[in-house]
């Protein structure tokens, strides 16, 4: 399944959680931003960790949300 990854920054706190998650795939500054890479797995720890529950994974062929 391939995933979509969407951030709210409205929502986002940037503590940074994803990027020590998923190094390289987030970056944080104010706000966290995907850079792209790593498997489903790892964004699924970042989405999951995220203490602000601002990032959710979507199935990028159905459109439905994968996760948090």
């Amino acid at each position: 399944m391939k995933l979509k990854v969407l951030i709210d920054e409205e929502v986002c706190l940037g503590y940074g959680d994803c990027a020590e998650q998923a190094p390289g795939a987030f970056e944080v500054d104010d706000t966290a931003r995907y850079l792209g890479g790593p498997q489903n797995l790892t964004k699924h720890d970042a989405a999951r960790t995220c203490p602000a529950e601002a990032i959710t994974l979507i199935d990028a062929e159905t459109g439905e949300p994968v996760a948090p």
